[in-house]
């Protein structure tokens, strides 16, 4: 019995530091360059409510799914079980992600002044064209081109190459493709 004891508590002893070596090297907090993830405060505050809405109500009802599959019986055949436990680990993957994103952000206000900025608001116009197009720079993880104004990451060539420049200012856009020339019509900070 002795021996039994003694067994099982240097397998809890080296499973809890294999389990804590484990969460040092998530490194969660710190990405691969010890940066952090740039993010504008309606985005921080978007990431927050998912975050809030997965934990508090999508987990517990996807806990009650597979609750409810599990009293189906033989979980080897049961499709039910098998759907909800892949929604709890998409879910929980999900999370993690959110957790991970939210504790390396730097949140960046708008600062009210006549450049371009994360968060800014740009009108401009392609050299030789009239038509005006508007699009939104925003912490890279942030973006999403299907917008109504379209959203783009601060560090894609286009916005790299707006960022700090003033309405009125022609800007060469050099990306891996090609380049062109725009001139900023408008910014709104």
């Amino acid at each position: 019995m002795l021996i039994f004891f003694w067994t099982n508590l240097i397998k809890q002893i080296l499973i809890g530091k294999i389990m804590n070596k484990k969460r040092e090297d998530l490194n969660i907090g710190k990405d691969m360059t010890g940066e952090k993830i740039l993010l504008t405060r309606t985005g921080y505050e978007d990431k927050k409510n998912r975050l809030k809405e997965l934990v508090s109500i999508i987990r517990p009802q996807i806990l009650k799914e597979l609750s409810a599959a599990r009293e189906q019986g033989d979980l080897s055949e049961n499709a039910d079980y098998d759907t909800a436990k892949d929604k709890q680990a998409k879910i929980e993957a999900e999370i993690f992600e959110l957790e991970n994103v939210l504790s390396k952000a730097k949140i960046v206000d708008i600062k009210k002044n006549d450049y371009v900025q994360l968060g800014s608001i740009i009108e401009y116009h392609k050299k030789g064209e009239k038509n005006i197009r508007k699009v939104q720079i925003v912490g890279s993880i942030e973006a999403n081109p299907l917008l109504n104004i379209p959203q783009i990451g601060n560090d894609s060539p286009f916005a790299r190459s707006l960022l700090n420049h003033k309405k009125g200012d022609m800007v060469m856009v050099i990306t891996p493709v090609n380049n062109y020339e725009i001139k900023i019509v408008s910014i709104k900070n």
